[in-house]
């Protein structure tokens, strides 16, 4: 067995920027149903997603003018909307950029009535 090591798959993936990680997740959101003891019967999950972060060093002179709150940002065939973008420089470091987004979790096909 192998155990995966790097970021080589994500080589020239986002013009402009060298990734140094990428961090993936699932969120959603839960609702409760109580009875009139406050005791839960019931509880459901809606609003489920996927999330992405993504660290990584800018390249000189990098055109970033694409990645847009808002924009879109496709990774192995998940098209995540940007939700958040911050950019990092200080007198000891690189220019760093920080992109985090999400998508909808795709539900499973519901079956034809018949």
């Amino acid at each position: 067995m192998t155990i995966v090591f790097g970021l080589a798959k994500y080589k020239n993936a986002v013009a402009g920027l060298r990734i140094q990680s990428v961090a993936y997740g699932e969120t959603a959101s839960t609702a409760e149903a109580v009875d009139e003891d406050g005791n839960i019967e019931q509880t459901d999950v809606h609003s489920k997603k996927k999330t992405i972060q993504i660290e990584a060093n800018i390249v000189e002179d990098a055109d970033l003018s694409a990645i847009t709150v808002g924009g879109e940002l496709t990774v192995a065939g998940d098209v995540y909307k940007i939700d958040n973008i911050s950019f990092k420089e200080a007198n000891n470091a690189h220019k760093t950029a920080s992109i985090s987004g999400s998508c909808p979790i795709k539900s499973a096909a519901t079956p034809a009535a018949s």
